[in-house]
């Protein structure tokens, strides 16, 4: 009778101990600075731009797996895509430039989204933008952030640094020199 109590007390601890979590980001907080930024370079123009969409590039992963530990959903309720377009659309809109019946659509595309959840713990994100009268360019980030030595918190961090990723990642859209050629 012990030791049908202790296998099924192993076994039931191990069913518990191997289960998954997923992890959460936090809500996207739009940039300051990437709106002064939009603000200094298309609004003083008049330029008024539409955000089209963000798509991910074959083989990009929308909830990658952390440590085992489950799935880290970076955009909790959204998926990936809309997420980075409805961050991109906040900014613009906050510096005054967003319109949806604009003469110009900025388009994109994740080229690469990768994390590494161990010392040194980062976001590494590139990004295509293009609009309907530029070809474009491509932007990379690379974000790095604290982590920690247990699975679920060191993937709580990766969930909680995806928006300041995302904010970095913006911040090199709107600060290359070929930006204003996306509304030109």
């Amino acid at each position: 009778m012990n030791k049908k109590f202790i296998v099924l007390s192993i076994s039931l601890s191990a069913i518990v101990l191997s289960g998954c979590e997923t992890t959460n980001s936090i809500p996207y907080n739009p940039s300051t600075t990437n709106v002064i930024t939009i603000q200094n370079t298309l609004k003083k123009e008049g330029k008024k731009v539409n955000v089209g969409g963000i798509t991910l590039a074959p083989g990009i992963e929308e909830s990658p797996m952390c440590r085992l530990n489950g799935p880290v959903k970076v955009a909790p309720g959204k998926s990936l895509p809309q997420y980075i377009t409805e961050a991109f659309q906040e900014e613009l809109f906050i510096a005054g430039v967003y319109d949806t019946n604009a003469d110009y659509t900025i388009d994109g595309k994740i080229e690469k989204l990768e994390f590494s959840s161990v010392s040194p713990a980062s976001w590494d994100i590139s990004m295509s933008v293009k609009s309907n009268v530029s070809s474009g360019y491509t932007v990379f980030v690379h974000y790095p952030f604290d982590t920690s030595w247990t699975a679920y918190s060191a993937c709580k961090n990766v969930a909680n640094a995806f928006g300041p990723a995302v904010q970095a990642l913006l911040k090199e859209v709107v600060t290359n020199p070929k930006f204003p050629s996306l509304a030109k």
